[in-house]
């Protein structure tokens, strides 16, 4: 038996083992399992001093250590030598479920050195959540970590819906919110801000406020409301660019939103979309702008505003209740989850609204808590997993800004603001 041992090492077990629950995953046309590093690693180093008698305990307290796998499945077995052994794991080649994509192998000597025990740890290892990989791949779970507390944790999606919301389980805020375009590209909603400037030419005496309520009445009047064509009614739909909504002439709340918004800042005004609710009406999308310390509410859905009569904040926000804001290079969340909103509270203040970066969601490879795992299982605890919700009103690396898109149509249209004219 020893001189068995010599000739074949635990190096070629481990090597012949991975083949061995490969054939059969080939034979029946599964993609083949491959051996990760950190897990491999794991069980190598914990695996001589475990103790297996539970294997619930087992999968607990890989779980712990490695629980970046939505699924995972574990079998020990153990024989008076290595090649007997590998014939122990015929079984469990087979049964391992399809979705597998990862494994974990190592070897200890048992009873004395007697016999020969191996322990091998196959699971479903998540791909990092990112807008790309929302659009490119067809998976329904993936790994993320809160960008408020750090906390990692599961994402789930429903490919039913064109947008949706990241909230985290640990802390409860909103860290991200992406929404798919047209072509059913899903991005971060503050990169369908592209950096829209029509060649629009405004009188040179004109005001700021003028200005503002004229590039206004500008989208109310080329912008007709309408809901995306075959939306069903509790599903979200796609979002337009503000290039797609002018060369389109037509958007819902938040296209036009972002179209207002979008000309906006590029006119150098401290603007944002807000996505929240409107009284008992439901969701809704409108812009604020801060301007002289003063707060403006736009609705990019109805009439356009009376420089006679400004929109203040203070004085018409009251049935507006904001979730999130966002403007072309951050989102904006509550710094206080749930906490109730007053219009007198504003939609710029530093301590009322906490600014995150989007795209500084990198790819982690640090654990993440998932479920409680039985031996062989895929069920994951609710609290271990964001919530996802779609917003109410509803990639590639963040798009360059250009100042007139090459092929935006010039504004040819008179738009008289009081005294002031603007083509």
């Amino acid at each position: 038996m020893n001189d068995e041992s010599q000739r074949y090492s635990p190096t070629r077990f481990r090597v012949d083992l991975v083949d061995r629950l490969n054939y059969s995953r080939m034979a029946s046309k599964r993609d083949v399992l491959r051996v990760d590093p950190e897990m491999d690693e794991w069980v190598q180093k914990h695996f001589p001093s475990m103790v297996i008698d539970d294997l619930d305990a087992l999968t607990k307290k890989i779980q712990e250590a490695l629980p970046r796998y939505y699924q995972v499945s574990v079998c020990t077995a153990e024989s008076p030598t290595l090649r007997v052994l590998l014939d122990e794991f015929q079984s469990f080649s087979d049964k391992t479920a399809s979705e597998m994509t990862h494994l974990g192998i190592a070897v200890r000597p048992a009873m004395g050195g007697l016999t020969q025990q191996a322990l091998v740890v196959v699971g479903q290892r998540l791909h990092d959540f990112s807008p790309e990989a929302l659009t490119e791949k067809k998976d329904e779970a993936f790994f993320s970590r809160c960008l408020h507390c750090k906390h990692p944790h599961i994402v789930r999606v429903s490919r039913e819906q064109n947008s949706l919301g990241l909230e985290c389980p640990e802390c409860r805020r909103t860290y991200a919110v992406v929404a798919a375009d047209s072509e059913r590209k899903f991005r971060y909603v503050n990169e369908f801000l592209t950096g829209y400037a029509p060649p629009a030419v405004f009188a040179k005496d004109i005001s700021r406020i003028y200005q503002l309520f004229t590039i206004c009445s500008a989208v109310h009047g080329n912008c007709i409301y309408t809901r995306d064509p075959g939306v069903k009614k509790d599903a979200t739909d796609a979002w337009q660019t503000s290039l797609e909504t002018q060369r389109l002439g037509q958007g819902d709340c938040e296209d036009s939103a972002i179209y207002l918004c979008d000309w906006l800042i590029s006119r150098g005004y401290n603007a944002r979309v807000a996505l929240g609710r409107y009284g008992d009406l439901g969701g809704h999308a409108w812009v604020v702008v801060k301007m002289n310390d003063v707060e403006y509410l736009l609705e990019s859905t109805e009439s356009a505003p009376d420089p006679r009569d400004p929109p203040l904040v203070s004085k018409v926000g009251a049935r507006y209740v904001p979730e999130v804001l966002f403007d072309r290079f951050a989102l904006y969340v509550r710094s206080t989850p749930g906490q109730s909103w007053r219009n007198s509270d504003g939609y710029f203040s530093g301590k009322l609204w906490t600014r995150i970066e989007p795209r500084s969601l990198n790819p982690s490879t640090e654990p993440l808590p998932v479920s409680k795992l039985t031996a062989d299982s895929g069920k994951v605890d609710p609290s271990k997993m964001a919530r996802t919700s779609k917003p109410s009103p509803a990639a590639a690396p963040f798009l360059e800004l250009e100042d007139i898109p090459r092929d935006a149509a010039v504004w040819q249209m008179p738009l008289a603001v009081g005294a002031q004219t603007v083509k």
